[in-house]
């Protein structure tokens, strides 16, 4: 399971890397994309370096004009993310409406056996 940065940075690189392989972007940009607050670029790089460790994208530093440029380059896992999201949020709607159903199930078979007895 990943922090909250970690999935924001993820879903910002999905969304800039749409139907590329590969991605060249700058710390400073990937955190105005990304929309995470207080972070600043050795926090960044550690969670950059975390996802890559963790097997999403692969990463090479580069340097543009005396800039670091991160060069992205996504895995299977890493384009599979969004789909892994959707799959997730849709179980746990399922589970949570299975779980209210059987909760009322069992109020009203509880209210019949009182009536009864």
């Amino acid at each position: 399971m990943l922090s909250k940065t970690e999935n924001k940075i993820m879903i910002a690189l999905c969304a800039e890397c749409k139907d590329r392989n590969s991605l060249l972007i700058s710390p400073v940009d990937l955190i105005k994309i990304a929309g995470v607050e207080n972070l600043t670029l050795t926090g960044l790089e550690r969670v950059m370096n975390d996802l890559y460790t963790d097997g999403y994208f692969d990463l090479i530093y580069s340097d543009r004009r005396g800039e670091t440029v991160y060069c992205v380059t996504m895995t299977e896992k890493g384009k599979g993310y969004t789909r892994g999201l959707k799959i997730m949020k849709r179980n746990l709607l399922y589970r949570l409406g299975l779980t209210v159903g059987l909760a009322l199930v069992s109020f009203i078979i509880g209210l019949i056996l009182k009536a009864i007895f």
